[in-house]
């Protein structure tokens, strides 16, 4: 069964079940640190989305990915292509409705870089205050931090940004591509601080602060990808792919509400 959107004709996006759930991945292209690509956040967004595709392919369509980010802050290593966030909501928001406009009633906004969190979260809300429709946003590492850290090497700080968890998966993924002899520990982690956990399968920041990437990271990591292991890759890949396919199907029972004005 198809379930690549782009691979669709348009008889079959008009005849074709609308409670599907859409699965949008809106990543980055930007820096990695010397061991990993460009598009590092990109393929790993969609190897989760097309396994969740393979895994059940009668409840989900795969929309061609967002390859850009909210990611300006990094712009001080090559390679890195950056959108201001008010062009990515209204960018992101475009694609919800034109898929609300054919029908499609649940829409999950899968992210797969981590400033991209509040801008997705924004474009959700705005999806559904505009169309009616069941928009979810939701970051794949958050869905199943608890099974990474089952999985994982690192202590505390080690999965951050091109650290152990992406290493891992890319080398599980595309290992040609992984320079895993430039990788270099940077963990930065303050274990007493009770609000700034660089960390983002041990609840990441209670508060927020994001500072120019290149005075945070000498090499534009964050986190301790010399530990990755191909096999960890695909464990940590599994462990994201189920729960995000569990996520799927809670958003398949959801029901959907008919709004009450009160005036």
């Amino acid at each position: 069964m198809q379930t690549d959107y782009g691979k669709l004709r348009w008889e079959q996006v008009r005849d074709i079940d609308k409670d599907r759930v859409v699965i949008l991945n809106v990543s980055a292209t930007e820096d990695h640190g010397p061991h990993l690509p460009l598009d590092t956040d990109t393929v790993l967004g969609m190897a989760v989305a097309n396994g969740v595709a393979e895994a059940m392919p009668d409840r989900v369509l795969v929309m061609p990915p967002v390859s850009y980010g909210f990611n300006e802050h990094h712009k001080d290593f090559p390679g890195v292509i950056w959108i201001q966030p008010e062009t990515l909501i209204a960018f992101v928001t475009d694609i919800t409705k034109s898929l609300a406009h054919h029908g499609f009633r649940r829409i999950l906004l899968l992210n797969s870089h981590g400033s991209n969190h509040p801008v997705l979260d924004l474009a959700a809300r705005k999806t559904v205050i505009e169309t009616g429709i069941i928009c979810v946003s939701a970051s794949y590492w958050n869905l199943c931090a608890d099974r990474i850290n089952e999985i994982r090497v690192s202590d505390t700080g080690g999965i951050a940004h091109a650290g152990e968890f992406e290493t891992a998966i890319y080398m599980h993924l595309l290992p040609e591509l992984v320079a895993l002899d430039r990788a270099e520990n940077q963990t930065v982690h303050d274990p007493d601080s009770r609000f700034f956990n660089l960390d983002l399968a041990r609840g990441g920041g209670k508060a927020m602060l994001m500072r120019w990437w290149s005075a945070a990271s000498p090499d534009g990591t964050m986190g301790d990808p010399t530990v990755a292991t191909a096999d960890n890759g695909k464990a940590f890949l599994a462990a994201a792919i189920e729960e995000t396919a569990a996520l799927v199907r809670e958003i398949q029972a959801l029901p959907l509400l008919d709004r009450k004005d009160h005036h």
